[in-house]
């Protein structure tokens, strides 16, 4: 693990030193990147507590391979925001070594993603492992209070966008920006660890409610700010596998009825589904800073 000096001297090395503060303007270059691609390609929503999602229905899931000391394994989520970036959770990143990125996943124990429907069988695309060319953590985020929890990851190479991979929206602009703390429900969307107590194999949903911040401050030591939402009950959560993953709900982007992700997954309690809720970083309030690195280092 990289703690301490090694954690320092990661960052030294990785993490972006140059980005825009909370509360400045969008950087017009990385917004327009985002305007310009097609995003969120809306499907049906069918959310019930813990339900597999359907195939090739969330393109812009991304799962990270993560070196520890010891071993390899896909330990957190991302998503994909553009050609050459993935967001997730610095947390995710602080800690471990990151291998690669893998996009166009379904079913992590196998080769290839297929579905039988009667006689019909449908097969989603082969899976992309993509090198990294550099990591932008947040450079006030804090791994003893958990805040600007918000990292950028850019691939090696642009992806050519395809029917299992594809941009997930942010909220550009103010009218999603404010949605944010309005919305009642959400869905959490990941690989992460179930009831059972195992990780998923394959990629899971579920709706969750939205929370006043206080309900998480009563649960957790650490103080929960303004960037951050307070989100989940007793029936559904995200958990540990699912860190870096998106919060994201249907909404109006540019005219249309697309995907827009409104959070990322932070933390949440030891034991899922136990009516604590979970904390997210609230991404409306880092669209300076996502687009300040889009637009100056794509």
């Amino acid at each position: 693990m990289l703690l301490g000096s090694s954690f320092l001297l990661f960052c030294m090395i990785y993490c972006c030193q140059s980005g825009l503060g909370i509360g400045q303007q969008l950087n017009q270059n990385g917004l327009r990147i985002l305007e310009q691609q097609t995003c969120g390609i809306f499907t049906r929503i069918k959310v019930i507590n813990g339900h597999e999602v359907k195939l090739g229905s969330r393109p812009w899931m991304a799962l990270l391979l993560l070196r520890s000391d010891t071993e390899e394994k896909f330990a957190c989520g991302g998503t994909l925001i553009s050609e050459r970036f993935i967001l997730t959770a610095a947390h995710c990143l602080s800690r471990y070594q990151l291998v690669s990125v893998r996009l166009g996943e379904h079913k992590i124990s196998t080769d290839s993603d297929c579905k039988s429907t009667g006689s019909i069988i449908k097969c989603s695309p082969p899976v992309e492992d993509i090198n990294v060319e550099r990591i932008f953590l947040h450079e006030d985020y804090s791994r003893f209070t958990g805040h600007n929890d918000i990292a950028l990851i850019k691939l090696a190479r642009a992806v050519e966008y395809k029917q299992h991979i594809k941009p997930i929206c942010l909220p550009i602009n103010e009218e999603l920006q404010q949605q944010t703390d309005s919305q009642e429900n959400f869905i959490v969307t990941g690989w992460g660890i179930t009831e059972n107590g195992t990780a998923s194999d394959v990629l899971m949903e579920t709706m969750i409610q939205m929370r006043n911040r206080q309900a998480c401050s009563r649960y957790f030591v650490r103080e929960i700010i303004e960037t951050q939402l307070c989100v989940g009950d007793l029936v559904s959560d995200s958990c540990r596998g699912d860190s870096g993953g998106p919060l994201l709900y249907p909404a109006e982007y540019l005219t249309k009825q697309r995907f827009v992700q409104f959070g990322i997954v932070s933390y949440g309690a030891i034991s899922c589904g136990n009516g604590y809720p979970g904390v997210y970083t609230k991404v409306s309030s880092f669209m300076p800073w996502i687009t300040n690195i889009l637009g100056t280092s794509s």
